[in-house]
């Protein structure tokens, strides 16, 4: 089967077929993806068939995979994987289960000095219905702002630490025991275009502000920006390994299923380098 590349939404996402990951890729089908994620920013590659060794080993093949601060969560031959359970999610103030990653519009790791580069979502377990996720291109959120909302924003950063929503494990207090300070608005070193760059939640503050008018001015510029009508919905099935390009992409998980049904997912990051 030959490889086929086709484009998902007219703002982000492809999706690729005929291709199977498992082994060496050809430097000419690593390069074709390769050129995919950073013209589409999210790519989906169909009806893999992943251990977790052949995982790591396809993944390794765009980087160095990073530790990721889920310590009780990784996978215990295979620690570059965090094993994303929904049966094992956070406990809300409702007694309830929440759904990971649906709290906010954000990128990923922003409280590690370099971030990640790209992430990769691989489908283990998944329920009947829902589970989706959603994406935002980030170039066009920045591309959205008048000239005076651009010009003031591209001179703001950001400090990151510890997510405010989940419990602090003592296993993970080295990575979240370093603040990092990264730019509002970052400019992608492929493609040199500038993308918003934010992870609410791990924000403590932008620099100027106080917590509180960091989280409005935030909230107020997500609302801004964000165009629902040009999100890229993802709909999984089994075998789907989509990559993100956090460097330019804002993503969010959907509150359309009950987490106790179990949709489980593993998630690689590839190191990248610091925002500028």
């Amino acid at each position: 089967m030959v490889m086929s590349i086709k484009p998902m939404s007219p703002f982000l996402g492809a999706e690729i077929e005929g291709v199977n990951l498992c082994g060496t890729l050809s430097s000419e089908v690593f390069a074709a993806i390769n050129k995919a994620l950073l013209e589409h920013i999210v790519v989906v590659v169909r009806g893999q068939k992943l251990s977790p060794k052949t995982y790591v080993e396809v993944m390794s093949q765009f980087g160095v995979p990073g530790k990721q601060s889920h310590s009780k969560e990784l996978h215990r031959d295979h620690p570059e994987i965090w094993i994303i359970d929904s049966r094992n999610s956070e406990i809300d103030a409702a007694g309830k289960r929440m759904v990971f990653g649906s709290e906010c519009w954000h990128t990923d790791h922003t409280h590690l000095e370099k971030p990640p580069k790209l992430t990769s979502l691989y489908a283990v377990r998944l329920p009947e219905t829902g589970g989706d996720t959603e994406f935002a291109n980030a170039y066009r959120l920045y591309g959205r702002l008048s000239a005076e909302h651009s010009e003031r924003i591209s001179n703001l950063y950001v400090m990151y630490g510890a997510d405010r929503h989940v419990t602090f494990r003592e296993a993970d207090r080295d990575s979240f025991s370093v603040p990092s300070r990264h730019p509002l608005v970052r400019t992608h070193p492929e493609t040199g275009r500038r993308a918003l760059y934010i992870h609410p939640l791990k924000m403590q503050s932008i620099e100027g502000m106080t917590t509180e008018e960091s989280e409005t001015f935030v909230n107020e510029l997500l609302e801004a920006t964000i165009d629902l009508s040009e999100l890229y919905r993802h709909q999984w099935r089994l075998g789907d390994l989509v990559l993100i390009d956090n460097r330019a992409c804002l993503h969010k998980a959907a509150r359309d299923y009950d987490p106790t049904v179990g949709r489980v997912m593993h998630r690689m990051i590839i190191q990248g380098d610091r925002p500028v």
